[in-house]
């Protein structure tokens, strides 16, 4: 078993550490390992894999129960050991371990130093649910735009009060941004009362470019948590391909329809394709580089979900159709 004395902040892997966990050289027999799990198994929070050290304690490989079994005796363990292991950084956020998880079908995961590789501990089975309930409940809050303590948030005992105080920030800033949008559309009177048809798609304009934006955030925090050294110039690059794709493809669809069914001039056909086509290449853009930008700073990507990413959303997208539809429809 390890020891470890280190201090970690309470959302950090190193705080969910165990040192109850069988390390040994890349030296001993798979047998001798046998027996000294047999001997040590009352003791260790983790039996599901044994970890190999280096003589400076940094962690040199791993290898699982139900393969030690299968291995003869007399084989070492560093011979038949799987090497550069997946493991997580000692300051890195939990959340990170939920990812790795799910990703490489773990049971438990190494925690090490970064600098040294040294092994710290062993993230076992049981905290890993237990940070799987954590973050789930706290992502399902701040999808809502709510992003204080969650046990607090919970309990039955909290006051309406308490709630009250949790709810409104992230609504006020909706409020606020909501103020700005109908400023936005009262500045276009003009154009809208001698073209109402403009006014028939704001809903459907705002809608698809919000559900746009929240898919590529969504993609992205996902990104961050699983590959953190991934190229941010060639994720970029493929998320506006795609975002430029989805824009014509929908922005020919409202051309179509906007023809067919409702009759449209061709100045506002093109109107709502090039504002559509336009608004979508935006928040597939603004969506993926804020939640980057975010992480770069320390910041976690998912508070930009809620009503501050809905109301980026719908402002920019307001102001790229109505300043679109002026710019072809003057000379109506």
């Amino acid at each position: 078993m390890s020891t470890s004395t280190r201090i970690a902040r309470l959302d950090t892997a190193g705080a969910r550490i165990t040192t109850r966990f069988l390390s040994v050289t890349g030296e001993k027999t798979v047998g001798e390992i046998k027996n000294l799990m047999f001997d040590e198994a009352k003791k260790l929070d983790v039996t599901d894999y044994v970890y190999v050290v280096d003589g400076n304690g940094a962690l040199a490989g791993v290898y699982s129960l139900k393969e030690l079994v299968r291995t003869r005796n007399e084989v070492p363990i560093g011979s038949v050991m799987k090497r550069n292991p997946v493991t997580i950084d000692y300051h890195a956020d939990q959340e990170r371990i939920a990812y790795l998880v799910l990703k490489h079908k773990l049971k438990a995961i190494p925690v090490v130093d970064r600098e040294t590789r040294r092994l710290e501990g062993i993230v076992p089975y049981d905290a890993i649910i237990s940070i799987f309930n954590h973050e789930f409940r706290e992502d399902i809050l701040r999808s809502g735009g709510i992003h204080h303590g969650i046990k607090e948030i919970e309990e039955m005992a909290t006051p309406a009060s308490r709630l009250f105080r949790a709810r409104i920030p992230s609504l006020a800033i909706g409020l606020a941004g909501g103020l700005l949008a109908a400023s936005i559309v009262t500045g276009f009177e003009g154009i809208l009362s001698s073209h109402l048809t403009l006014a028939a798609f704001i809903p459907l304009m705002v809608y698809l470019s919000d559900a746009v934006g929240t898919q590529s955030q969504t993609l992205v925090v996902r990104m961050i948590a699983l590959e953190p050294g991934f190229s941010v110039s060639r994720y970029l690059f493929r998320e506006m391909r795609v975002g430029g794709a989805i824009g014509i493809t929908f922005a020919l669809l409202l051309m179509v329809a906007a023809t067919l069914g409702w009759n449209a001039p061709t100045q506002i056909v093109l109107a709502l394709g090039t504002a559509m086509f336009a608004s979508i290449v935006f928040q597939s853009f603004i969506a993926t580089y804020l939640s980057i930008l975010l992480n770069k700073f320390n910041v976690d990507p998912a508070v930009t979900s809620g009503p501050l990413t809905t109301i980026i959303s719908d402002v920019s997208t307001l102001a790229m159709y109505f300043t679109t539809a002026s710019l072809l429809l003057q000379s109506i």
